[in-house]
């Protein structure tokens, strides 16, 4: 073989190996931290390898954030396998070498950067609100620190004996923050105040017995939307955002249903619906519900994913479809910016499986048919929970 034809043959596994390739974050209950590669091969198939991986983010990883200015991730470490605890760790988004490591209030379950280095967390075992500075992500500092209670248990006395914080998300003008409540069904809101710290304003009581999970915020023609995951009911529930003269802010209902849209109530207390995102803008709404077994994938049941297209005028909703997790507990989902890519993780499947399939911007509808990519883990704790969270790093 001439050197002609040696050079082209070597640039030809060059083009395969230089394919283009995205990151995704992987969090896993059980421990491990994982930087993922996602590869479109020059030759049309895909692959999802692990290319780095720690367990200095704590016990029990739940949720991750990624903060772009500085390359850094931040975990969460909900520390549920142990009375009393809590923390975030800050890593470095290439190598995942750790930055630092702070205790925080018990069980944060979901964070949000509401504004720059200002890093908001919703602590579900510890019924609280905490604000981080992230400044210097090797020096993280809490700055604040809210703490809610009951003086009676809610309707469903096991999972709202005491206030569970389990959501947090910033409004589109960047002014505001609204924490879901599951034990106290309540929205609880804030105003962003003096060196970008939050002010409490009140909260919102929602239906009795509903427990609030998580939330988003969408921008209509001429109004702003809040849609919220009853986990208790196996609920869906829409409202209009109202921006009070006196600051505050408040919140209209007009959309209570199934997450299924198939009348409240159906499920409810079997299904439990998990993630809630929006693509597109806000054209289209996404929801996983675990536990529901109403999907079918590759011959084996599979728990749900839910689509819906958004009305900017009004924000009714209406229903795209229903596809297959490819297993069980879909704890959490990324949709990739450009809407063509849907990473899940299903919690409960054995191994832990997380699945990136094909979506259609336009439609919103997920090829659940046709996987793209899966990626496996043995890591399990005894109870059998695994992948806690995913993210695109884009």
């Amino acid at each position: 073989m001439s050197m002609k034809h040696i050079f082209l043959f070597a640039m030809g596994l060059v083009g395969v190996s230089m394919a283009a390739a995205k990151v995704l974050y992987v969090a896993s209950y059980a421990g491990p931290v994982s930087r993922l590669s996602f590869t479109d091969n020059v030759d049309g198939s895909y692959t999802l390898q692990e290319v780095s991986s720690t367990l200095e983010c704590g016990s029990n990883p739940g949720w991750l954030g990624l903060d772009q200015a500085t390359g850094t991730l931040f975990c969460m470490n909900e520390a549920y396998t142990i009375a009393n605890a809590g923390s975030v760790a800050s890593l470095s988004k290439e190598s995942l070498s750790v930055l630092d490591n702070i205790t925080t209030d018990y069980g944060p379950a979901q964070s949000t950067f509401y504004a720059p280095n200002r890093l908001g967390l919703a602590h579900y075992a510890g019924g609280s609100v905490s604000v981080l500075d992230t400044s210097d992500p090797s020096n993280l500092v809490e700055l604040q620190s809210f703490h809610y209670f009951m003086d009676k248990p809610g309707p469903n006395s096991t999972l709202q004996d005491k206030p569970y914080e389990h959501g947090i998300v910033a409004d589109p003008t960047g002014k505001f923050v609204v924490v879901m409540d599951r034990g106290a069904d309540a929205l609880r809101t804030y105003s962003i105040g003096w060196d970008d710290r939050l002010v409490e304003l009140g909260a919102h009581f929602t239906e009795p017995g509903n427990g609030p999970r998580h939330g988003v915020f969408v921008e209509g023609t001429s109004k702003t939307f809040f849609y919220v995951l009853g986990e208790l009911t196996n609920s869906l529930h829409g409202f209009e955002v109202l921006y009070e003269e006196d600051g505050t802010l408040g919140f209209r209902q007009f959309y209570n249903d199934s997450a299924y849209q198939t009348g409240f109530g159906d499920a409810s207390g079997v299904a439990l619906p998990s993630e809630i995102a929006i693509a597109e803008d806000g054209k289209h709404l996404v929801l996983s519900t675990r536990d529901d077994g109403r999907s079918l994938y590759q011959g084996e049941a599979s728990d749900t994913i839910v689509s819906y297209s958004v009305d900017f005028e009004t924000g009714s909703l209406s229903l795209i479809g229903l596809t297959a997790s490819g297993g069980l507990w879909p704890r959490t989902f990324a949709i990739s910016k450009d809407g063509t890519l849907f990473a899940v993780a299903n919690q409960y499947s054995v191994p832990g499986r997380l699945i990136v399939f094909p979506r259609d911007p336009e439609t919103g509808i997920i090829n659940d048919q046709r996987p793209l990519a899966t990626w496996t883990t043995d890591i399990t704790l005894p109870d059998g929970q695994s992948i806690s969270h995913v993210l695109w790093d884009e």
